[in-house]
């Protein structure tokens, strides 16, 4: 009998700290869909998409980091707070 690899289940890592998500979640979802699309990328040199790794709060301000959706390059958005 052929022995079977079980190739275990990885669940997908949530990019937001405890911080990030909280300020995240008071943003409009039609706000979020235009942050995570509006990311300037240096290797294109246009603004495109974020393919979004990671998410933190640094004082007041959210980070949003990742890849550049057409090439790959790392990005990043910053959020500033609504006041």
């Amino acid at each position: 009998m052929t022995e079977r690899k079980i190739i275990p289940f990885k669940k997908p890592v949530d990019p937001f700290t405890k911080g990030a998500k909280e300020r995240w979640s008071k943003i409009p979802e039609w706000a979020q869909t235009k942050i995570l699309e509006n990311v300037f990328c240096t290797g294109c040199s246009t603004s495109t998409s974020i393919i979004l790794e990671s998410a933190k709060m640094q004082k007041a301000d959210l980070i949003l980091r990742g890849k550049c959706k057409v090439c790959g390059h790392e990005v990043c958005r910053l959020v500033e707070p609504e006041n």
